[in-house]
């Protein structure tokens, strides 16, 4: 198995902003990963693949977890010619 390399982060923020971002749980490293997948994705640099996996989610999750934050779905190139081929396979 390949070994995989991590990036640790460390935020210096005043407690009130922590609060404010949702960041003064015991949950404060899950929730900045949260935000950091979900900016990626806005940007475009992210797949939903990519979010899925990012967060250790299934698709349904993924998809909920996008929705829940309002943030628009646009399937990426990979993801249109898959739906693509299906629908050609599918249609025979």
């Amino acid at each position: 198995m390949g070994h995989r390399s991590l990036m640790t982060l460390v935020l210096d923020l005043p407690d009130s902003w922590a609060g404010l971002l949702g960041l003064d749980s015991g949950e404060a490293a899950a929730r900045a990963r949260q935000m950091l997948v979900l900016e990626g994705y806005r940007e475009g640099r992210l797949s939903r693949g990519q979010v899925s996996e990012m967060l250790g989610l299934g698709f349904h999750e993924t998809e909920a977890f996008l929705a829940q934050h309002h943030v628009e779905q646009h399937p990426d190139r990979e993801e249109l010619e898959a739906g693509t081929d299906q629908l050609r396979a599918h249609l025979g």
